[in-house]
């Protein structure tokens, strides 16, 4: 019941912001606001978050890969980088800095100097204050091989601050309570286990 709850309010948001869940005409890229899932492109997992802290490192909030195409966890919204705003709507540039927001959880992705637990490359974790702020440790620079973010193409995502990419082995398996779950990381230089692809989700039409 609580997975539909989450989804009819994901729907209803929607409606209001006048996004659309598919693809017609008008809708081909990622903007502001754009709620999504998104694909790890090697192993077609879900980049995912959830509320189980990592028993090492900083102990904030975890983030990995999961199967399973229908869970309402795996949703995130495109954001402007820490402490500035960006227009519902507005394109988003290839090689422009962007936050991702869990909306079930309302962390932002992010990464700092701790290792990982299981490759023990850098770490990625779900992270925001009381408040509901993060820092700059959630700023990440796009890159596409596009003008704009392009839904129907790959891309990476650099961490600002210590210039590693978002990354997954998909080997690097959790056991309980995240049991089959793969670990993501930060990791430099990039390779195709740096590429992720935008799935289904509630996209804004580009402001005009």
């Amino acid at each position: 019941m609580a997975n539909q709850a989450q989804s009819l309010l994901l729907a209803a948001i929607a409606l209001a912001l006048g996004t659309h869940a598919s693809g017609p005409i008008g809708y081909d890229h990622i903007t502001c606001g754009s709620t999504f899932k998104i694909n790890h492109a090697s192993t077609n997992m879900r980049l995912r978050s959830q509320e189980v802290s990592y028993g090492t490192g900083s102990g904030q909030q975890s983030v990995t890969l999961a199967k399973g195409e229908t869970d309402v966890v795996d949703y995130w919204q495109v954001r402007a980088p820490h402490g500035k705003d960006c227009k519902q709507g507005a394109k988003i540039k290839c090689g422009g800095t962007i936050r991702l927001l869990h909306t079930s959880t309302k962390k932002y992705l992010h990464s700092h100097t701790f290792r990982s637990p299981l490759s023990q490359n850098q770490e990625v974790s779900g992270y925001a204050r009381d408040n509901g702020e993060g820092d700059t440790g959630d700023n990440w620079k796009l890159e596409c091989d596009s003008t704009f973010w392009e839904r129907e193409k790959t891309f990476k995502l650099r961490h600002v601050e210590t210039k590693k990419y978002l990354h997954s082995t998909g080997s690097h398996k959790f056991n309980r309570p995240i049991a089959g779950q793969r670990e993501v990381c930060a990791l430099s230089p990039a390779s195709r286990l740096s590429e992720w692809k935008p799935a289904e989700g509630f996209f804004v039409k580009p402001a005009k």
